[in-house]
């Protein structure tokens, strides 16, 4: 057995797989990578991290995102759109990602992706940095 570092275990137990939470502000659609996601209970919740240093925290204010679920031939793009921001990026442009639109919600599905998830942010929980989404 090896010693670690304390801040490298926890990466070792990350809880989910990495997906993409698209959003959008009003006029410009966004997408990021979240790697830190859990289902919540049996009912239709599950719960993301991020905070506000990331420019799409600012877009779930609007309480609407989806969660979009990549396949493996998109690694290269979900390494790309989480090494870039939103701010000064228009990822679905620079990543060939189609936008579709949602049913539900105003935030885009990702055509590419293998499923999309429309959302209602429910809740935040800002001493975590915890969004609480409902399918």
């Amino acid at each position: 057995m090896r010693a670690l570092k304390l801040s490298r275990a926890f990466t070792l137990i990350e809880p989910g797989p990495v997906i993409l939470v698209t959003t959008r502000d009003g006029s410009k659609n966004n997408v990021m990578t979240i790697s830190w996601t859990m289902v919540l209970d049996f009912a239709p919740m599950l719960a993301i991290t991020t905070g506000a240093w990331n420019y799409s925290f600012a877009a779930l204010q609007k309480r609407e995102c989806v969660i979009a679920i990549p396949t493996i031939d998109l690694l290269d793009t979900v390494v790309g759109i989480g090494t870039c921001s939103g701010a000064d990026t228009d990822k679905f442009a620079k990543f060939n990602l189609t936008a579709v639109p949602g049913k539900l919600v105003n935030a885009p599905l990702i055509k590419e992706c293998l499923a999309n998830i429309e959302c209602k942010v429910i809740d935040m929980v800002a001493k975590y940095n915890i969004v609480v989404l409902e399918a």
